[in-house]
């Protein structure tokens, strides 16, 4: 079995020589060995190319479906949201975005009717059916974008 890759030895080779005896040499770390570091870079360096040049790489176009994303800023754990927003992708892409807005005095009622809503504007603007986000995000309460905004305030 062969003996397996150093992945020392493999970010080293991406140096240039001279930083690499630098780093590695004397005053680095000493695991630079005349004898072999020049040819083991040189094995590094091409063994990448030797090994992309074997596998043949195709370009497939992923489906085009419409799905919806909910973002949320909050802080984590148990605390109150923030702000949200959403956004409608088709495949790869966002087509339609949902402005952030502040969640300040809103009860969780209101909120799950106003992503709703969301999804609602979004289906019937582009004619598809939507009938949950495909996934959330939380982000934290300090990148809110909305302003003004508490958490950033003018100066």
């Amino acid at each position: 079995m062969p003996k397996p890759l150093d992945p020392k030895c493999q970010l080293c080779s991406k140096l240039p020589t001279t930083q690499a005896k630098v780093l590695h040499g004397t005053a680095g770390d000493g695991c630079w060995n005349p004898r072999i570091c020049h040819n083991r870079r040189s094995f590094y360096r091409h063994r990448s190319q030797n090994n992309s040049a074997e596998i043949d790489a195709i370009a497939v176009e992923p489906p085009a479906t419409y799905f919806a994303v909910l973002y949320l800023y909050k802080e984590p754990g148990d605390k109150p949201l923030h702000a949200m927003s959403a956004e409608l992708w088709l495949g790869q892409q966002p087509i339609c975005r949902l402005e952030p807005i502040h969640c300040f005095g809103l009860t969780a009622g209101k909120i799950r009717a106003y992503t709703d809503q969301v999804l609602q504007a979004f289906a019937k603007q582009y004619g598809v059916s939507l009938y949950q986000y495909k996934d959330m995000f939380e982000i934290t309460s300090s990148y809110c974008p909305v302003r003004p905004c508490p958490l950033h305030p003018e100066s």
